[in-house]
């Protein structure tokens, strides 16, 4: 192994070992209770190294949210081509409340709302990754199932819009409002009850 190459290793492992420290923190004290120092100490690097690899306490924030979205929120290969729309649907709902309930979703925007006020950049950039991103993800399957005529042809950017308001209605903002709320019993019920209606607007068997 190069020098170069052991160097970059070891700067990855410091990053990574920043991220895991800063996640925890911010999800236990919020944004604004969160030290970079006390991050750097759990992290076990100095804070010199820690502002090496993060400008500033947003920057790191920011990285801690791109970090949990970048797997989650990234929706290809949920489903299978050989799926029906509906169980592509469902697939695609539950890799969306995966993200807000086992990915720290809901926690992260909670952090966000909370700091809106005083950091609206933060609020930008969340939004970003959690909402247009996502969505932009969302609908390159959605354009997928379209073309292998599993949905008639329609404006997928403003379906999906309606399909995450559902889920969000349904699921997520009683969780925004009390850290306590989990998915329910009867989560993939509700969300067959979602794709029904939605299906009424795009289904291929609409387009007649």
């Amino acid at each position: 192994m190069g020098l170069e190459t052991h160097r970059r290793r070891i700067s990855a492992q410091k990053r990574s070992s920043i991220l895991g420290a800063a996640r925890k923190n911010f999800l236990t004290n919020g944004y604004s209770g969160a030290g970079m120092a006390e991050i750097a100490r759990d992290a076990d690097v100095s804070t010199a190294t820690l502002y090496k690899h993060f400008s500033s306490k947003e920057a790191l924030f920011t990285a801690v949210v791109k970090e949990s979205a970048q797997g989650a929120g990234d929706y290809s290969g949920v489903h299978d081509p050989k799926d029906s729309a509906r169980e592509a649907l469902h697939k695609l709902c539950r890799a969306y409340l995966a993200l807000q309930f086992e990915e720290d979703g809901n926690a992260l925007m909670r952090i966000v709302i909370a700091e809106v006020p005083g950091a609206p950049g933060l609020a930008n950039e969340m939004y970003e990754i959690l909402g247009n991103r996502r969505n932009a993800s969302l609908r390159a399957q959605i354009d997928t199932l379209i073309e292998q005529g599993k949905l008639r042809p329609h404006d997928s950017a403003f379906s999906v819009r309606i399909c995450a308001g559902m889920l969000k209605e349904v699921f997520v903002w009683s969780a925004l409002f009390d850290a306590s709320v989990t998915l329910p019993p009867d989560t993939d019920e509700k969300i067959h009850a979602i794709i029904d209606a939605w299906l009424k607007l795009y289904g291929a068997e609409t387009a007649a």
